[in-house]
């Protein structure tokens, strides 16, 4: 993956850094984003309702309960800086920092470019700062499990003992996964397209007692959120329905098994531990 600081943030300079090839067959991410990085912000904003459903429960769900003025927030897999543009304008006092393996994401995101950083968070000197809230939303379905566990482990060296770290999860266990695997087997491959589903990335999934096991060891759970509880192809064939459908489930607490039957994606709310 291609590692050079786009900006300066706390301690940390311009580095050269050697590419991360994705596994053998499969579409590399970062060519993959690069490429869909124009259009990307919009497709969350504009006509397509099921996109906007999702975009807005996940970023009320990653935010809910949280102060951010005065703090450090880092976001991982920033994207086209989504989070940055909903949080700027109610804590405009933050002091925040993106990073993203695609160069394209990031020159199409509003995060100014001496808070931007290019390239697997891990391989930046970020000196000795601490974050008062680090999300990686949307970007563990990307990573195989060596390039998460780097990303845990920094991220449990830079939380601050009262910060927060949110995360979220593709699910392995959900009706949806299935039916997109189901569908993987009749969709032709479109290795230049933007479709997710025929563009040959490789996707991670986890389940949710995966999760925790992976987590627990450096970080205390302290929520769940179930999220998206649409199912595909339905959730293109009928949006409306789906959507209405889906808000009635979201009013669900916590995340039983038969709701995370229902969830495409899983979110998680941890500290560090005492």
């Amino acid at each position: 993956m291609t590692g050079t600081s786009q900006g300066a943030g706390p301690d940390a300079g311009p580095m050269g850094r050697a590419r991360h090839q994705p596994p053998v067959g499969a579409a590399d991410p970062i060519d993959f984003f690069d490429r869909i990085s124009a259009g990307y912000g919009s497709r969350y904003q504009g006509q397509d309702r099921f996109h906007r459903y999702y975009f807005q429960e996940r970023m009320n769900k990653a935010v809910d309960g949280l102060d951010l003025a005065d703090c450090n927030v880092l976001d991982i897999g920033s994207g086209t800086g989504d989070l940055y543009d909903q949080l700027i304008t109610r804590f405009p006092s933050m002091q925040f920092l993106a990073t993203d393996v695609s160069a394209g994401m990031l020159a199409h995101s509003n995060v100014p470019q001496a808070q931007q950083y290019i390239g697997p968070v891990y391989e930046h000197n970020l000196g000795p700062v601490r974050f008062h809230a680090i999300f990686m939303l949307g970007v563990t379905t990307y990573m195989g499990r060596d390039e998460l566990e780097k990303n845990l482990d920094f991220i449990a060296r830079h939380l601050h003992p009262d910060g927060r770290f949110i995360a979220t999860f593709t699910n392995r266990s959900s009706l949806d996964s299935w039916m997109r695997s189901l569908a993987q087997h009749f969709v032709k491959p479109d290795p230049a397209g933007r479709n997710v589903l025929s563009s040959g990335l490789q996707i991670h999934k986890y389940t949710y007692p995966a999760i925790r096991a992976m987590l627990e060891p450096k970080f205390r759970i302290m929520r769940w959120d179930a999220l998206n509880h649409t199912i595909f192809p339905f959730n293109r064939l009928l949006p409306g329905l789906s959507i209405r459908a889906a808000r009635q489930l979201g009013r669900t607490q916590g995340v039983p098994g038969w709701l995370r039957f229902l969830s495409s994606d899983l979110m998680v709310h941890a500290t560090l531990h005492p």
